[in-house]
Parts: C-alpha cells; sequence; structure tokens
C-alpha cells in the first residue's frame, strides 16, 4: 500500500514512463503537492530542457520531486543515466516539512531506479552543469558527459593561487572566491591527506584555508566548532583484494552557532564549493562531531564503493543458509565485543551494554533464531539507550513494539529470495513516534551518527512515522531497491 496520495496517477507514471523511453525527448518530469497544505501529489511538469527547465518551475514555497535523464559518455559509449531531485524551498512550512521524510521513500519507490540524487533548498544549486558533475563523480567519467549538442564538456582549471567560480544561478553578491588551492594539489599527490577551508573573517564571500594535515578524520575533526562552516577534504587509502586504491571524502561541516545570515546563504554556495572540491567519491553532511568519524567516512565510503561487508556472523567463516544461498560473513564476534567505550566518546550511553550488544549478534548470527531487536531512550528525558525488545517472529513482531510516543532503533533480518538465491539482508529502522516529546525529538540529530555506527553495517535503512510505512511489501521493495534485484518494467 502507498503511503502518499496521487492526484492523476497515471499522468504521473506516464511522464516518467517517457522520460525513460528513448522515443521521446522529454528528459524530465516534475511531481509536487496540490498545495502547501495539501497531501495529494500531482504532476507539476515535464519537458525537453533538462535540470534547467526543472529548476524554472520550482518555488521558494514548494517541495518537488523530479526525474532527470542525462547522457553520459564514456570513451565511445554513451550511456543514459538518471538523476532523482528532491526539492525543499526555503519557505517550505514546518508542517510540510515534517511530510517529506515519510513520503520521499514511496516517491522513490514509485518513480523507479536512478543513479544519483541531489536535494536541494535553492533553485541555484539545481542546473544541468552541477548534474553533470554529479554524474561524473559517481560514474567516473570524468569530463565524458555530453553538452546538449553531444560535445565534450570541457573542465575548469583553477589558478593555483586563488579563482573565482561565479555560477549561472547566483546573484553576483553570492559568487565565491577561493584562496590556497595550493593545498588541494597536496593533498590529491598525498602531502597531506586532510584540508579544511572556511569563510574569510573580513569577507563572507572567499572561501580560505583554515588548516591542514597528515593526521586524518580525527584531526580535521578535531578544528571543528559550533560556530563556523567547514568545506574539508579527506585523502584515504581502501584496500581491495591486494590493491590500494585512494579514495576522497568530502565533509560539509555546518555548526549549530554559525549566524544566521551566513546559513541563508550557503544555499547558494554549495554548487561552487563542491565544484572547487570535485572530484570525490562520496559527501557527508554534518553539525556534530559524532557523525563524521574515522569510522563512519571510511564506513560511508565503503559502501559507496560497494566494497563493504554488510553482514556480521559470530565466527569467520561463511555460513550456509540452506540451499543454494549463502552469504559472506563480516568481521568476527571479537571485532563486535568492545565497542563500550567507543560508544559513549561518540555521543551516546547505553543502559545493559551487554544486552545490546547480544541482541544486535543474535540477529547477525546464523545460529540463532533471533531476527530482530529494538532500543529505545532510558525514560523520555534520557540520553541513554537500553533494550526494548527482541525475537524471532521478524517484521510483525517487532512492530507490536512500535509506539507514535517513542523513538527506537532497531534491526531486522530478512531473507531474500533471488531467482533461485537465498540472501541475508539487514534492514536498520529508524522509528520516530508521530506524538514523540519535542525536547526528545530536538536531541535525535545528536545522535544520529552514533547510533547508526552501533547498527552498522546494514543494506538498506527505513525512517517511519506510521506503521503503514513500514509493512512487509514496503521492506521487501526497499531492499530490492537497494540491492539491484527489482525490476523495472515500463
Amino acid at each position: 500500500m502507498s503511503s502518499v496520495q496521487w492526484g492523476d496517477e497515471s499522468a504521473v507514471r506516464n511522464a516518467i514512463k517517457d522520460v525513460r523511453s528513448d522515443t521521446t525527448e522529454t528528459n524530465w518530469a516534475l511531481i509536487t503537492y496540490e498545495g502547501p497544505k495539501s497531501q495529494t501529489l500531482v504532476l507539476a511538469g515535464a519537458g525537453k530542457g533538462g535540470l534547467n527547465e526543472l529548476a524554472e518551475h520550482l518555488k521558494p514555497d514548494q517541495v518537488g520531486y523530479g526525474l532527470v535523464r542525462r547522457t553520459d559518455r564514456i570513451d565511445e559509449s554513451e550511456t543514459v543515466k538518471f538523476a532523482f531531485i528532491l526539492f525543499i524551498g526555503d519557505k517550505v512550512g514546518t508542517m510540510q516539512k515534517a511530510r517529506i521524510s515519510v513520503h520521499t521513500g514511496a516517491v522513490k519507490d514509485f518513480i523507479g531506479q536512478f543513479h544519483v540524487d541531489i536535494t536541494a533548498t535553492s533553485t541555484s544549486e539545481l542546473s544541468d552543469d552541477i548534474l553533470s558533475r554529479k554524474i561524473q563523480d559517481t560514474s567516473g567519467s570524468g569530463t565524458r558527459v555530453l553538452d546538449e549538442s553531444g560535445a565534450r564538456q570541457a573542465t575548469k582549471q583553477g589558478s593555483s593561487k586563488s579563482a573565482s567560480l561565479p555560477r549561472s544561478a547566483s546573484n553576483s553578491k553570492d559568487s565565491l572566491s577561493f584562496e590556497d588551492q595550493e593545498a588541494i594539489k597536496q593533498l590529491r599527490a598525498g602531502d597531506v591527506n586532510w584540508v579544511l577551508y572556511t569563510y574569510s573573517a573580513g569577507n563572507p564571500n572567499t572561501v580560505v584555508l583554515k588548516e591542514k594535515g597528515t593526521g586524518g578524520v580525527d584531526e580535521l575533526v578535531s578544528h571543528l566548532d559550533d560556530a563556523t562552516v567547514g568545506y574539508g577534504l579527506v585523502r584515504l587509502i581502501e584496500r581491495i583484494d591486494e590493491s590500494d586504491t585512494v579514495k576522497f571524502a568530502y565533509i560539509n561541516w555546518t555548526g549549530d552557532n554559525i549566524p544566521r545570515m551566513l546559513r541563508a546563504r550557503l544555499g547558494t554556495h554549495s554548487g561552487a564549493v563542491k565544484e572547487f572540491l570535485s572530484p570525490y567519491h562520496v559527501d557527508i553532511n554534518a553539525s556534530q562531531k559524532s557523525e563524521v568519524t574515522e569510522d563512519i567516512v571510511r564506513s560511508t565510503v565503503k559502501k559507496a564503493a560497494g566494497t563493504a561487508d554488510h553482514v556480521i556472523a559470530k565466527s569467520s567463516s561463511s555460513h550456509s543458509m540452506g540451499g543454494s544461498g549463502e552469504y559472506r560473513s563480516s568481521p568476527s564476534k571479537s571485532s563486535l565485543a568492545k565497542p563500550a567505550v567507543a560508544q559513549q566518546t561518540q555521543g551516546i550511553n547505553l543502559v545493559s551494554e551487554s544486552d545490546i550488544h547480544g541482541a544486535l549478534q543474535d540477529v547477525r548470527s546464523d545460529a540463532s533464531p533471533i531476527n530482530w531487536a529494538l532500543v529505545t531512550y532510558d525514560g523520555p528525558n534520557s540520553t541513554a539507550l537500553t533494550l526494548l525488545g527482541k525475537g524471532d517472529g521478524g517484521l510483525q513482531e517487532m512492530t507490536k513494539h512500535l509506539k507514535d510516543d517513542i523513538v527506537a532503533y532497531g534491526l531486522l533480518r530478512e531473507v531474500e529470495q533471488y531467482e533461485l538465491t537465498q540472501n541475508v539482508r539487514f534492514v536498520f529502522v529508524d522509528w520516530v513516534g508521530e506524538n514523540i516529546h519535542r525536547m526528545l525529538r530536538a536531541k535525535l540529530g545528536t545522535h544520529s551518527g552514533a547510533v547508526k555506527a552501533l547498527f552498522s553495517p546494514y543494506h538498506v535503512d527505513l525512517h517511519p512515522t506510521s506503521l503503514s510505512e513500514i509493512t512487509p511489501e514496503l521492506v521487501a521493495d526497499k531492499i530490492r531497491h537497494a540491492m539491484g534485484t527489482a525490476k523495472h518494467v515500463l
């Protein structure tokens, strides 16, 4: 059952089909709400002018979901790429914002597969150039994205000291200049492994080097504080089989206490900053240090590269699931047995820590029938997590413990049948009841990174606020889309 209402579902579906079809010129479609207080989604437009044209249909008080088609050229071959666009205007009301997390997953499922996604709060963050760079970063095709005429686009080369990167959708007063670009070259060459940029104290439209170093993510994080905006780039070495590969992670830090006027300007700067620091493999947005630890950054890189081990077993050998299905093992039990101090330093405390870790290990183990576990806060004013329950009754049993006045974090074990193979999949459930206390809601952002680290690794994550958003059908569909086993019939 869909968690969204459609005004004219057939019109929206036909527009999506046109975007995906090789026989039509339509390359974008936009879905929005009938009105500011409406929960009904309708087709807002479709056309052949790309993301630039789509952006013309967006307003500051509007939420929009879009699908855009682009052509990517890799060597002598052309491939079609699709981008999902989530636009949340900076004047969108609080109630409408609250519905976005509920509806986004359902809209993505309705639209179907895509290669990249872009979230924006200003139309200055949405252009064909920005989309091209996003596709290049994802596909590794460098400067080989075709422009509208079919010609290759050239890469912009910055000077060694300072360059201005004005953006066509920005006003001149919001155009940025970047200084100290030599540090980027040092990072790429391996002389340092992180750089951090921020705004000049005397000019909010000039980005300057704050620090650089060789101490990795943790050293970079030590230079972040609540009163600044930081744009960081980290160089990581990832070991794949017998080879070392270099990966870059972009850290977008927004302190909780930055000036209001600066916060309002950040959306217009996003594209230029990303262009300055590109290319990179992953980007991480954070406002709490617990959201940007070495473990989280490396885990994000591994997931993006497809090299992460998503299953943790109690032994280091692989386990048969019966039939022809098997899954590979991840770190042994010993690697899970010592997170107590680490979790506390990441900003959360655990009540009966051994019970929580034991329940999560049971969910991951083939030897245990337990297939779900839930933790929640130890009281309305507590910041400590305690075990809420565990069981062998799967999703149906787990959802009986989800109430509208609690926050709960869960790990669910599912078995996906794909053709003749069975695969174990793990689902992280981030439940935020619709009637939780306001003070508790305010704490959630500060705990997000630490909680995800506690439950990692997992294959998919869900963020329901009502039981209608966590049905067996929705969970199975989410897994199929995440693992590439869904059938996208046009």
